[in-house]
């Protein structure tokens, strides 16, 4: 089962071994990913269709902000293609949506065109009801 996000955040605990050591780049994934990011991240509506998820990465603990956006504009000449379903809008029982770090922090080893610690995990995301 897929975790819930949250609107409520708490504190996680630190997850690096050594705190004053910046922790390396890996990509991996833990079913504790979803659980904290579930249980810490907020979930804003900026607009309809377009919801902000904020809160601190599960691994490294930096605070990210991740976008879901309900459609996307493809191009002029597929007018009525330009919507994608992807995330739920209010009312939908929700939408399973992969994420992963994106924060600037320094991790030692991730390559040049990355960002984050590597982290990644996927939710469900229910938009606030209306």
């Amino acid at each position: 089962m897929i975790p819930t996000a949250n609107p409520h955040p708490q504190e996680l605990p630190v997850t690096a071994d050594n705190p004053d050591e910046p922790l390396p780049y890996t990509e991996i994934t833990d079913e504790t990913y979803a659980k904290n990011a579930a249980r810490d991240f907020t979930v804003t509506e900026l607009a309809h269709g377009t919801l902000a998820l904020r809160g601190p990465c599960p691994r490294c603990r930096a605070f990210i902000e991740i976008p879901v956006v309900s459609s996307i504009f493809r191009s002029s000449r597929s007018i009525g293609s330009w919507a994608r379903s992807r995330a739920p809008k209010s009312g939908d029982a929700g939408h399973k949506e992969p994420m992963m770090c994106t924060c600037a922090d320094d991790h030692p080893g991730r390559p040049a065109d990355r960002s984050g610690c590597g982290a990644y995990w996927a939710l469900v995301i229910t938009p606030p009801a209306r």
